[in-house]
């Protein structure tokens, strides 16, 4: 798919999703753009197709004074959202001009000369308070987040999800916000107030709603048979653990030398990376011959550790995430709490498989556990699991794929541990899961699918007709969606026959939230 294309889809999404709306409220439709530039012939379009108004907050008009609201509704829920705080007293306030005009300015301090992010913030709100809208029914307010700060990249935010979503209105029915960014998954994901559709590149990802994580987590809690909860570095990150990304990217600046504070993107180290790597001859000739944004797109943290190893045997990055890890684990997040919870009330009916070698799960369960991670303790995993899942065995089974911190010699880390494969013992016990009459439900959170020692496994036949899987992501990864073009053909004779279909776009942090409040509804009826 071209970015045209996607373009194009997003539109089609949008429009649909106005012809949907009903009548004497706002609807806003929150939306993501890696180019903002790029999206603006698609959103005028859109808004010429259904006599509509777009309010690109870049274009002069909105670097002073609009013709204002008199809806005062409006104008408190503005104030309100771009108003002070304890902790950040500085704030945006409304000023009303002589003809009918409006204006926006900072106060606490005042800015004298505004900078770009500041000019940005008082353009949106004065897009937001503008007249116009009060005469369309169908609205857009582009703007780009790039050099806003962040606390008022979360006030434009909430100004648009929390407070002007779904407020009365007699005119306006649709208002798409359109803002040009990186998805930050803390201020554009959470559960009913997050993004609906976002354009990448050439990919158009959609995100659904509150209803559809509630129902998700009530058929899990009333699935007869056991299912699997499959743990990736998303399940982490609310308990301050990186993400593999972020260990990778560290890394990676750690090997070139590069100062914390340089504004790096994640693509742009992977590519000096890429570069480096190539300069010394270290590309295997798969790597050689692919190209640099396919290297790019796939580099994991297990790659740039067998670059480090050449350079310091003793892997700095796993030393790191030991010390960061030993700091932190008395502090979990909610997902890990959460699931604790799920667990109490699970024995017999939930297995846990997870590629992190962090010791969260085992420290903050209140019930019994087996852990499996080291290759002696595989060897007595198939003969385990067979008993639990029989009802023989109590202890909740937890597969440690990847080793364990508590024991970091055993971690599998660098490409040269993947490349190798997972593993006879571990492949043993992973198809000692599957059930090909009734497909094991199989629950990938916060999971990538990068894994090279796994991918190969998963992907083939076996697992593909022996598991009946979910995704829980933020929303649909690469790595992911390309996963998901090898089980299509084994998909189309189901109920669920694509991967956006098996979805759940939620962080682990509100799945989690939503499984225990459903487990414990299913128990009490």
């Amino acid at each position: 798919m071209s970015r045209t294309v996607s373009l194009l889809d997003l539109a089609r999404e949008i429009a649909r999703k106005h012809e949907r709306g009903g009548a004497g409220a706002i609807t806003i439709i929150p939306v993501i753009v890696d180019n903002l530039n790029s999206a603006l012939p698609i959103l005028d379009a859109l808004c010429q197709l259904n006599d509509g108004r777009l309010l690109n907050t870049q274009e002069p008009e909105f670097q002073g004074p609009v013709l204002g609201t008199t809806d005062p509704v409006r104008r408190d829920a503005i104030i309100n959202a771009m108003g002070g705080e304890p902790t950040i007293p500085r704030h945006v306030r409304l000023e009303d001009k002589e003809g009918g005009l409006i204006d926006a300015s900072f106060v606490e301090p005042p800015a004298v000369s505004p900078s770009l992010g500041e000019r940005t913030v008082l353009a949106v709100v004065r897009a937001a308070a503008h007249r116009d809208l009060d005469t369309y029914r169908f609205a857009v307010v582009a703007y780009s987040e790039g050099a806003v700060d962040l606390p008022f990249r979360r006030r434009i935010w909430k100004l648009a999800v929390d407070h002007l979503n779904n407020m009365p209105h007699q005119t306006l029915q649709t208002l798409v916000f359109v803002a040009e960014s990186e998805i930050d998954i803390d201020l554009h994901c959470k559960t009913g107030r997050g993004f609906q559709l976002a354009v990448n590149g050439d990919r158009l990802m959609r995100r659904k709603g509150a209803d559809a994580l509630q129902a998700e987590a009530a058929f899990m809690a009333r699935h007869p048979r056991p299912f699997v909860l499959f743990l990736g570095a998303g399940f982490a990150t609310s308990s301050g653990l990186p993400l593999g990304n972020a260990m990778r990217d560290r890394a990676i600046r750690r090997l070139l030398n590069m100062p914390a504070e340089e504004p790096w993107t994640s693509i742009d180290l992977a590519t000096r990376f890429h570069g480096w790597v190539a300069e010394r001859g270290w590309l295997s000739r798969l790597e050689a011959e692919m190209p640099q944004d396919q290297f790019v797109a796939e580099l994991t943290v297990e790659r740039v550790v067998r670059a480090e190893q050449r350079m310091d045997p003793s892997l700095p990055t796993l030393r790191d995430f030991k010390i960061h890890h030993d700091r932190v684990i008395k502090a979990p997040g909610q997902a890990v709490l959460d699931l604790a919870a799920v667990l109490e009330q699970g024995v017999g009916r939930i297995v846990v498989v997870e590629v992190n070698f962090d010791l969260l799960v085992e420290t903050h369960a209140t019930i019994q556990l087996r852990v499996f991670a080291s290759e002696e303790e595989f060897s007595e995993a198939p003969e385990f699991l067979r008993r639990y899942m029989e009802g023989d065995e109590e202890a909740i089974p937890i597969l440690k794929l990847h080793g364990t911190i508590s024991n970091p010699e055993a971690c599998v880390v660098s490409a040269e541990q993947t490349e190798r494969g997972v593993g006879q013992r571990k492949m043993n016990a992973l198809r000692a899961l599957l059930n090909g009459e009734h497909p094991r439900l199989w629950i990938y959170v916060g999971a990538s699918l990068r894994d090279l020692d796994l991918r190969p496994l998963l992907l083939g036949e076996e697992f593909a007709r022996g598991v009946d899987e979910r995704w829980v992501s933020p929303y649909l990864a690469d790595s992911v969606e390309r996963f998901a073009i090898y089980r299509e053909p084994i998909w189309r004779d189901s109920d669920f026959r694509s991967v956006e279909e098996r979805l759940i776009t939620e962080t682990a942090d509100a799945f989690f939230a939503a499984l225990r409040n459903a487990w414990g509804r299913d128990i009490a009826r």
